[in-house]
Parts: C-alpha cells; structure tokens; sequence
C-alpha cells in the first residue's frame, strides 16, 4: 500500500517490458495500465508519477478499478472483513518503508497485535484470510483505531500515500462500485474529482450491482 513503491514497481514494468529482446515492443510504442483493488491503487499512482518518474514512456491511457486511494478511509471497511487481516501487511509496508517509525508504531499495537504483525510478515493471504478473517481490530490496538489514524506517526504515514495530488499525463478510466464491502466508493470518487480539479481527462463509471459481499459496507454520506 505504499504509493510511490507501487507507482514506481508498475512503471519500472513498463520500461522492462518494452525492453524485452526478441518481443515485437519498442520503447516507443504507446503503454497502457491497468489494475483493480490493490492493482488499481497501484496503477493510479503510475498515472500521476509518470511524468516525472518515467517521462520517456509514451502513456495513452489508464485504468483504475476499485482503488484504495485514502488509506484513512479505508480502515472501517476492513474491520471486520474478509481481508481484515491485511492490516498487517500495511503496517509492517509502512514499518520497512519508514523505518524511524517502527517503534512508534509498535507502541501503538496489543500484544494481539504484535503477533498478528509477526504473522503477517510470513503469510500470504490465502493465510492470513484463515488466520483473521472477520475479525474486529480493537483488540490489536491499544487505542481506538478511528483515533490512532488521525495521530502521530500513522496520520502523516497514511497521508503520505493518498493518490490524487499530481496531474495524470494521460486519459484514466477509474471504475468503482457503490457498495463495495473492503474499497470506499467514496475515495475513488474524490479521486477522480482530484485530478479533474487539476485539468486531468478522467471518466468515473459506478458500477451499481449489489455483489457478494464479506460484510455489510459501512454507511457513507
């Protein structure tokens, strides 16, 4: 979940992949990305770092489905979900990325917690689905979740990867569903209105079906 790692992972692909011998790609040619969920977080970070990270490709176009774009928001959709457990992942992304932190952010954790970031450095999800699957985060913490996301470190840590600050260079179709159990429709849609704001070319489809869902979305303004 950290924005500039995967932004630049999808972009540093790219410029591989135009490089690959014996292949009909040419760097030259027109590239185009596409993602959901995390894939989608990801190549919407590439949309907007792809005029000053890699300005030699020639970007036509992006998709984004369902991308986790606020990751402030996000927590009350996990809590309780499916993927509740990826939580882990996210703190201990945000442990190897800002290592200064980490105490600060051990501080932060119930002992439930300490060893669910143990685990999750070892688990892949299929894992980590049977090890935490719906569970509530309160025990993991030593604070009310809401609270800690809006304090130091974790308010300038997840701050750090909100997508929608730089101006896509190229046309990006963002797709979300209105009720989406894990990823807000509502931050994907303040995303697209981010870059419009800024003068990028961006379409926004809600998709409105009524999937299967891992819980009840929380209810939204």
């Amino acid at each position: 979940m950290n924005r500039l790692a995967e932004g630049q992972a999808v972009l540093d692909a790219a410029r591989a992949a135009m490089h690959l011998p014996g292949t009909s790609l040419d760097p030259h040619r027109p590239v185009a990305f596409w993602g959901y969920s995390q894939g989608g977080g990801a190549t919407a970070s590439a949309a907007e770092l792809a005029p000053s990270y890699a300005p030699e490709l020639h970007v036509v176009g992006t998709y984004a489905g369902a991308p986790p774009v606020n990751l402030k928001e996000i927590m009350p959709y996990l809590d309780g979900s499916v993927l509740v457990g990826v939580i882990g992942y996210l703190l201990n992304g945000l442990i190897g990325a800002y290592p200064e932190a980490a105490d600060a952010i051990r501080s932060k954790l119930a002992p439930r917690g300490l060893a669910m970031l143990e685990s999750t450095t070892r688990q892949c999800v299929a894992q980590t689905q049977l090890d935490f699957a719906f569970r509530h985060l309160k025990p993991y913490f030593n604070k009310d979740l809401n609270q800690l996301a809006n304090q130091e470190p974790f308010s300038s840590l997840l701050d750090l990867q909100r997508i929608g600050r730089y101006k896509p260079n190229a046309p990006v179709l963002i797709d979300s569903n209105r009720y989406d159990p894990v990823v807000p429709w509502t931050a994907a849609n303040q995303l697209g209105r981010d870059w419009c704001a800024q003068g990028a070319d961006v379409e926004f489809h809600t998709n409105e079906s009524r999937h299967f869902s891992t819980k009840p979305a929380p209810t939204t303004s």
